[in-house]
């Protein structure tokens, strides 16, 4: 359990550590930017048996989300959970390997973006189109890919290699 949580952590932070180091606004979109915590929750599924501490650490990681990076109250945690919801249902439906999860993965960050949209617009928090909310979507294609990929075989070769059996 131990990987999964570092995987965690090392994802939620470099949502941070590249905001910070990315000179990249709402406007205009970076191709080499992703969600990363939403890419590690997609991955982090298939390595918990029982689902309610992947609850935990959704919420958790949700919390810390809206609080560190948004400054919202449940508004990430929220979101977090509908991704897991659609996520648990897919997982009945595709297998998981290499390119799966990384569709999955962008599917995961189109629902984050989509949800976010809607939920600001319906707030009118901000004044945003959807033509901005469509480079959003097709600029986040290639690093979700990556970081998904990369992600899913070094979880799955590290998480294999130190344990035989997935968190009870």
């Amino acid at each position: 359990m131990i990987v999964i949580i570092i995987y965690a952590i090392i994802s939620f932070l470099l949502d941070g550590l590249l905001s910070n180091y990315m000179s990249v606004g709402i406007t205009d979109p970076s191709y080499f930017r992703t969600i990363f915590s939403v890419v590690a929750l997609v991955i982090m599924l298939n390595y918990f048996d029982e689902k309610r501490k992947y609850l935990y650490v959704l919420v958790s990681l949700g919390l810390l989300f809206d609080i560190v990076y948004t400054n919202t109250f449940l508004l990430n945690t929220f979101i977090f959970y509908l991704i897991y919801f659609i996520m648990h249902k897919l997982n009945y439906l595709m297998p998981n390997n290499l390119f799966t999860i990384s569709l999955k993965a962008y599917l995961a960050i189109c629902l984050y973006h989509v949800l976010s949209f809607f939920i600001l617009m319906v707030a009118d928090y901000g004044n945003y189109q959807t033509s901005l909310l469509g480079n959003i979507l097709l600029h986040s294609i290639i690093s979700t890919i990556i970081y998904a990929s990369v992600s899913y075989v070094l979880v799955k070769k590290i998480y294999f290699k130190s344990y035989s059996k997935k968190i009870k």
